[in-house]
């Protein structure tokens, strides 16, 4: 396994200097840049680089390009960049000469795994933002402000909290607030990938609303003060494995760990009783096969308080970005993806994409299975891209990656498919796979906090 580190800040863009965690909110002159300015209406940078490999803020769709063809809201969505061909292959034998665009971790896969490879292709920016999250996102430039520790948001309004982030703590509030969905519908599976080729095997079948984006509140202005203390509500009905099909999980998700905590309440088919859940969270096991914690999920959620963080910056690197074709099912089958020790290759776009770095150590006094944690956030999405995850001896243990594509449903980029690679056992786990089933629906009816609640899981525990 690689124990070597990667020197991070080569070719950093910038690097921020420290600045207190309750940083007030942005000026007006400098939020205006949102709007028209250099910056696009996430704050992603209009420009390009320097030598043209990452391509300006072009914007010229919001919906399915013209020309392909799409059934709607289930359906495979067709990929406007099917027909492309890599620019690069990335192999063991040739990455050093890439070290400048890679992380750490995808030094490491390649030195653990001979055949492992990194496919680049094109960078595009030809997606537009849905307009109603462009304007939360301005409102929350001038009005959206951490509390004093770092835990919660003040004046937050839904979408991009800190579109114009200065320290490391809005940049992960940001890949946490980068969901333009109201309430969303789907079932996945997961899979657990031994080194040996044996599989384990769970599907979910997930129902999630965000009460920050209710369709009935105005564009703007309706915050923590009004809309609660509630950030994301969750129904998990277990399809699979048989031992735990037909479990039913709530969980409320608040929007300050500190001030109010992660409810859960699970129904048990066995005992046909409905009772509060034990704490779900931090770095207890998840997943076939236990090869990532809880609190991994979609990058990280949860409390911070157990580790400190430093804001190292921003990078171009290649990272998976527009991966429409991995729960494609006319592109191939489930087990052309699920090769050993990794993804297939063929089925993972990378590009060359701008990312910001946050770099997270264990805190004094407190316990996690990680001692490192680092995340590169792509700036255009705010989505989590990679992960890198340490143990309590300083060695990366798993290499994570996250899967995004363009919904057309919400006019937003999506979190899809993710997957933690285990160095040391030379497993993974991915979840999050829709090609044997509909793709999320993400425009359903709002559903309200009433469907998240004990009484109502007892009703669907009933159908």
């Amino acid at each position: 396994m690689c124990r070597r580190m990667t020197p991070l800040k080569a070719g950093l863009l910038s690097i921020l200097l420290a600045v207190s965690v309750s940083q007030a909110k942005v000026p007006e002159e400098e939020a205006a840049r949102l709007e028209g300015g250099d910056l696009n209406p996430f704050g992603g940078e209009v420009a390009g680089n320097a030598d043209g490999s990452i391509p300006p803020w072009e914007p010229k769709w919001t919906s399915v390009p013209r020309g392909l063809e799409y059934a709607g809201p289930g359906a495979p969505r067709p990929n406007p960049y099917a027909n492309e061909k890599p620019l690069l292959v990335i192999t063991a034998d040739n990455y050093p000469a890439h070290l400048e665009n890679l992380s750490e971790g995808q030094v490491a896969l390649f030195e653990r795994y001979p055949e492992f490879e990194i496919q680049v292709f094109p960078t595009h920016r030809d997606f537009g933002y849905q307009e109603r999250m462009a304007k939360k996102a301005a409102w929350n430039a001038r009005h959206t402000e951490l509390t004093e520790d770092g835990e919660g948001l003040v004046n937050y309004n839904g979408g991009i909290a800190f579109p114009i982030p200065r320290n490391d703590r809005e940049v992960l509030w940001n890949m946490r607030t980068s969901g333009c969905t109201n309430t969303l519908q789907v079932s996945y599976d997961g899979y657990g990938v031994f080194a040996n080729g044996e599989r384990a095997h769970d599907a979910i079948r997930f129902t999630q609303s965000a009460p920050y984006n209710n369709p009935a509140d105005p564009d703007t202005g309706v915050t923590e003060a009004e809309r609660g203390s509630y950030a994301v509500w969750t129904v998990s009905e277990r399809l699979a494995p048989p031992r735990t099909k037909g479990q039913i999980t709530v969980v409320t998700d608040p929007l300050d760990f500190k001030k109010d905590k992660r409810n859960a309440w699970q129904y048990d088919p066995g005992t046909r009783r409905v009772r509060k859940a034990p704490a779900i969270g931090y770095d207890n096991p998840d997943g076939p096969g236990g090869m990532q914690t809880i609190d991994d999920h979609k990058g990280f959620n949860g409390a911070f308080d157990r580790f400190t963080y430093t804001l190292l910056g921003r990078k171009e690197i290649y990272v998976p970005f527009h991966n429409f074709k991995f729960n494609d099912s006319r592109t191939g089958d489930l087990d052309d993806r699920l090769t050993v020790n990794f993804l297939n290759p063929d089925y993972v776009r990378f590009e060359k994409r701008r990312v910001w770095v946050v770099e997270a150590d264990l805190a004094p006094g407190k316990r996690h299975a990680y001692k490192k944690r680092r995340w590169y956030i792509e700036e255009d999405s705010w989505n989590p891209v990679i992960s890198e995850n340490f143990d309590s001896r300083g060695n990366l243990w798993r290499v994570g990656f996250f899967l995004s594509d363009y919904e057309y449903q919400i006019s937003c980029y999506q979190k899809h498919t993710q997957v933690f690679m285990d160095l040391p056992s030379g497993g993974y786990v991915s979840n999050f796979i829709t090609i044997d089933r509909q793709e999320a629906v993400h425009n359903l009816p709002y559903l309200d906090k009433d469907y998240f609640t004990p009484a109502n899981l007892r009703k669907l525990a009933k159908r």
